[in-house]
């Protein structure tokens, strides 16, 4: 899932980013979500007081890291394909779409994965680069985030990483998020 760009203005107060009711409530609407998916899927025990440590950390990364970004970038909250529609190419569209969209605006994209193999190196092919590594612990158990930036491309340059992409696609390279790829 992308989130949108969206202008960012400091509360003089509280020294931290305004955010508009929709914002916040969409915020929590997908915290919610969140909660919903993991005791569906099995993976519930999400511990709160966890959660928000990770999201005080993550607001810290995106402060110093998107500081510059005052007319918001792209984010890539949630990139997740199912294990049977895996190595078909529906992640790489995902991305694609919104890529090409943020390149039109010359927009930045901006993301966080919690595995540095395989996802850092699959996102580096998207043209994204690592910014920081952030370890979010909790009494001695934690958890890394490798924040990603990914400047827009120009069109020349576009073309350039679609043709790289092509190749290293015919070759059998390139995998999707979380799926581990064994080529013979």
């Amino acid at each position: 899932m992308w989130l949108p760009p969206s202008a960012t203005a400091t509360d003089p107060h509280t020294n931290r980013p305004r955010v508009s009711w929709s914002l916040w409530l969409g915020n929590w609407w997908l915290w919610l979500q969140q909660v919903r998916m993991n005791a569906y899927f099995g993976r519930g025990g999400l511990n709160v007081r966890r959660y928000w440590i990770w999201k005080e950390r993550q607001g810290e990364a995106q402060r110093e890291i998107l500081s510059n970004d005052v007319d918001g970038v792209y984010f890539c909250n949630i990139v997740a394909v199912l294990p049977e529609a895996q190595g078909k190419g529906v992640g790489r569209e995902l991305m694609r779409v919104v890529l090409e969209k943020a390149d039109t605006e010359r927009r930045r994209c901006y993301l966080e994965s919690s595995r540095r193999e395989p996802n850092v190196h699959i996102y580096e092919k998207f043209g994204f680069r690592l910014v920081r590594e952030m370890l979010c612990e909790d009494e001695g158990e934690g958890v890394m985030l490798y924040c990603m930036i990914r400047d827009p491309i120009k069109e020349n340059e576009a073309e350039r990483a679609e043709h790289t992409e092509r190749t290293e696609q015919e070759q059998g390279a390139i995998g999707e998020p979380g799926e581990v790829r064994v080529d013979s």
